[in-house]
């Protein structure tokens, strides 16, 4: 009896391919009214509007938590009321349920500031979305500005040999047009902020040059990577440039072209990772539709590490969710699902220190953000002084 009740528990698990992605956040969207085109930087007068799915029918209550952190994004040592007015722990109650769809969700959203809640000072913050039991669901990280324009940046290809076929470099420079004296007591943070992905920020604390009014960050590099692919499934029957098949199966099953490594580079306007939910009807939130998208590769060589698929759709998240499977020798795939919109993807693999594009090449248009901290003597958490961003499209050879 007892092996009869596990072949039928293991026999739903297989057969239901939504039901091990039913407590996952979907869809997860921060955006803002302001003039940032972005999901990671905000201005404080900005409303913040965040948004998710959960897929299958509503279960739980979930409710978002506010969390002030240093540069590296580490709890800052000061009390929750010393940056937000109000309180936080609070219930979504906005809600709403799919409509007309295969695949049942709920939506949830919320906005900042709200009756209950308004951040007074700048700095990183880390929103956590939580159930009715305190198990996490996810979070992401923000980061919010006040009106500064002090900050400029430039980009140009690296100028030694050995990676100047792959390699960005990065100059940021801050001026005191804001009245900033900087101030040799005082500790100077630089975070510099590859196309909105936090996982590949990197962080600086010894400038190249710093009087009383400019600081001069230098010799910053990147490796340019590789431009985003895309596809889009607004119309979610079609086929496409991006989309080989259209089938339906419990949800529709969307097969994407496969995919192969660079070895030139292929110049290729792209979001910069970003993805727009996007649908033919109205209320796009809850009538736009899952699909179970297909992703696959073929590459130049057989990698050591991992690939993965990553995007702002999943946060960049190297986890085994985004893991691609190795059917044979340098030939990958990977299923998820994800709701009916342009989706802007890359491949990377694994190292031991974060994660790589499978191809660089010095020409890729990128977008970059430096964000300079300032922790005085006095003071018992990092300011933000200084912001600036550029964008490599217009790169110095």
């Amino acid at each position: 009896m007892i092996e009869k009740i596990t072949s039928l528990i293991l026999f739903f698990f297989i057969s239901n391919p939504v039901f091990s992605q039913s407590n996952i956040a979907k869809s997860v969207k921060v955006k803002s009214n302001g003039n940032f085109d972005s999901n990671i930087m905000f201005y404080k007068n900005d409303i913040i509007s965040v948004s998710f799915d959960i897929l299958g029918k509503k279960k739980s209550d979930y409710y978002y938590q506010i969390i002030h952190c240093d540069y590296q994004w580490n709890p800052s040592k000061i009390s929750k009321f010393e940056y937000i007015d109000g309180f936080d722990d609070i219930r979504i109650t906005n809600y709403f349920f799919s409509k007309n769809t295969f695949q049942s969700f709920t939506n949830f959203s919320f906005q900042i500031p709200n009756e209950n809640l308004k951040i007074k000072i700048d700095g990183n913050y880390v929103i956590k979305i939580y159930d009715e039991n305190y198990n996490e669901i996810f979070e992401r990280k923000i980061i919010i500005l006040n009106n500064l324009t002090n900050g400029l940046v430039n980009i140009t290809r690296s100028k030694e040999i050995l990676d100047s076929s792959y390699s960005q470099n990065i100059q940021a420079l801050f001026s005191n047009t804001n009245n900033i004296i900087f101030n040799n007591n005082s500790d100077y943070k630089l975070a510099v902020i590859k196309n909105n992905n936090l996982k590949s920020s990197k962080y600086f604390s010894s400038p190249r040059l710093q009087t009383g009014s400019t600081i001069i960050y230098d010799n910053i590099k990147f490796k340019g990577g590789s431009e985003y692919l895309y596809f889009d499934s607004k119309n979610i029957l079609s086929t496409s440039n991006e989309i080989k098949q259209v089938n339906f199966k419990n949800i529709y099953n969307t097969i994407l072209y496969e995919d192969y490594e660079e070895s030139i580079y292929a110049l290729q306007p792209d979001l910069n990772g970003a993805y727009i939910v996007n649908a033919n009807c109205t209320e796009k939130k809850t009538c736009a539709d899952y699909s179970n998208v297909n992703f696959s590769l073929n590459t130049n060589k057989n990698y050591e590490y991992d690939i993965y698929v990553i995007g702002e759709f999943n946060d960049h998240e190297i986890s085994e969710k985004y893991k691609m499977k190795k059917n044979k020798e340098n030939h990958y795939s990977l299923n998820i699902i994800l709701k009916q919109g342009l989706y802007n993807y890359k491949y990377v693999f694994k190292t031991k220190s974060g994660f790589e594009d499978l191809s660089n090449f010095w020409q890729t248009e990128n977008n970059y953000k430096a964000i300079l901290y300032e922790k005085k003597i006095t003071d018992r958490y990092y300011k933000i002084i200084g912001y600036g961003e550029k964008n490599s499209n217009n790169i110095v050879n």
